[in-house]
């Protein structure tokens, strides 16, 4: 399978919240990176404890969950850029709205490498800063 379909799959399964189906299409030592390193808590390389514990921050904060629209693939035989516009209410009425890079790296058509470039400023505010009373 060419790497701008197994990017637009995994694409598809982070949409649907398909964790599973994501995790099938990586490998066993999958490295994942989010840009920001030592600026926010989530920033830089992750463990997957620590990347399910961003997924569940993200359901808390945002329970309608994130709009996710796909601009664009990018792709060669080994690598894959998804250009992404992400869109989430958090349930304090705050909005986030990022334009994020995920930068895939392949190995025996799986993903091995996974970066994801954003706002690190707003998504470390409101993925982890104060949220405003709730009325």
């Amino acid at each position: 399978m060419k790497t701008k379909e197994i990017a637009k799959q995994y694409f598809d399964a982070m949409v649907a919240g398909k964790f599973d189906e994501m995790n099938k299409l990586k490998t066993a030592d999958c490295v994942y990176w989010l840009s920001g390193e030592g600026s926010w808590p989530f920033g830089g390389y992750q463990s997957p404890e620590n990347e399910a514990k961003l997924w569940g921050t993200v359901a808390e904060r945002f329970p309608e969950g994130m709009q996710m629209t796909l601009q664009s693939i990018t792709a060669d035989e080994e690598r894959a850029a998804i250009h992404v516009h992400i869109r989430g209410t958090r349930k304090d009425g705050h909005i986030y709205e990022n334009y994020v890079i995920l930068v895939l790296i392949f190995k025996d058509s799986l993903i091995s490498g996974l970066y994801e470039y954003l706002d690190t400023i707003m998504v470390n505010e409101l993925f982890c800063g104060p949220m405003d009373d709730i009325k």
